[in-house]
């Protein structure tokens, strides 16, 4: 597929997103769902004392690009398609961090973020997998309550819970289902969300610590929304190129 081609998909995958309720969202190839409290380990490992929140165009270098990763359309989101997702809500305070996934306002609120789509198994007649990818970074202490906070609302919420996107449209979750999360970063939470739409769209997350730095994966199957995966090979490359950034900003 040509250049222009392959942005024409990326428009429609970026599109297939988006109407399912979830702009900008927080997700790897997590199995299936086995490990109870979708967890790392019992306790995060510990973080060099040096680690610095990165600025917008460090989190920016750090962004995977075209080409990093074999198999994968990767595009960076305009302000625009970013700014769309609104703030979400849900009427259980629990869950509140989970349906904040589904906009783009998040407590406690990053100190600066930069977004990519990505797509996979494109062509001309098809999208197969799509998704997004955040990466911000926070102030003292807010990373890591961050993912405390959606660590708890997996296991609060597993029945699932009401919810309104950004727009104000019902978001209905019918499920929470705890995944294995990868071996990466700081600590890191993996979790579906199960969509109460016409589409019974399983939605795949899966959230890294990185210092004070949260890199946040969701992803959807474009032809079969009850079949979303996120390929491991996205999130080691993402991750490990925020890792590089973190440790450059701490020397």
């Amino acid at each position: 597929m040509n250049e222009s081609g392959a942005k024409r998909t990326m428009g429609a995958a970026i599109a297939a997103v988006a109407a399912l309720g979830l702009m900008t969202g927080c997700g790897s190839d997590s199995g299936d769902g086995k490990s109870d409290g979708a967890k790392q380990d019992d306790k995060p490992a510990s973080t060099a004392p040096a680690a610095k929140p990165l600025s917008a165009s460090a989190l920016e270098r750090a962004a995977l690009s075209k080409g990093e990763v074999k198999g994968l359309e990767v595009q960076k989101m305009t302000d625009k398609e970013v700014s769309e997702g609104g703030s979400s809500k849900s009427a259980k305070a629990e869950c509140q961090p989970l349906a904040a996934l589904m906009g783009t306002r998040y407590d406690p609120a990053p100190k600066a973020s930069v977004h990519r789509a990505y797509a996979t198994d494109l062509t001309k007649a098809k999208v197969g997998g799509a998704g997004l990818i955040r990466i911000s970074s926070y102030g003292p202490g807010d990373a890591e309550r961050t993912v405390k906070d959606l660590r708890e609302a997996v296991t609060a919420c597993r029945g699932g819970f009401p919810a309104e996107d950004g727009t104000g449209a019902k978001a209905d979750v019918t499920k929470v289902t705890p995944l294995d999360a990868p071996k990466r970063g700081d600590e890191a939470v993996a979790f579906s969300l199960h969509d109460a739409g016409k589409e019974n769209a399983v939605i795949k997350f899966t959230v890294v610590r990185t210092g004070p730095q949260v890199t946040v994966f969701f992803g959807v199957n474009i032809a079969d929304p009850a079949k979303s995966e996120i390929p491991a090979a996205l999130v080691d490359a993402q991750v490990a190129k925020v890792e590089k950034a973190t440790r450059g900003a701490a020397s």
